[in-house]
């Protein structure tokens, strides 16, 4: 698939889009082929790449370091208000990140399907 025609499909600036894809190739999760028939697809089947996978692979990590407030000294010593809910928002993000593949999600797209 070619990036504007992606970007298109869902609504975001190709330039954006672009580099997305690139961290994805960067990553292992797309390869990129250029040329007129150009574009991107998956470099390995949808069931081995993990959200994780996905995630990492475009810097988001959820991590119970980072305050939702913006507090640069909010730690388990000095918590926020949200601290601790957001210790557990991140760990129930990450499980679900590390247990479900781009081919499930894949699957239930499919049979929501009319």
């Amino acid at each position: 698939m070619r990036t504007r025609d992606l970007a298109k499909a869902v609504g975001v600036p190709p330039s954006f889009l672009s580099k997305i894809m690139r961290m994805l190739t960067a990553n292992g999760i797309l390869d990129a082929q250029k040329g007129h028939n150009g574009g991107f697809l998956l470099a390995r089947p949808p069931s081995e790449i993990r959200f994780i996978d996905i995630l990492r692979a475009v810097e988001f990590e959820p991590d119970v370091r980072h305050c939702l407030f913006g507090l640069g000294n909010c730690d388990a010593k000095n918590p926020c208000p949200l601290h601790h809910e957001w210790g557990v928002l991140k760990a129930s993000i990450e499980h679900w990140a590390c247990s479900h593949s781009l081919a499930e999600s894949m699957e239930r797209r499919q049979d929501s399907k009319p």
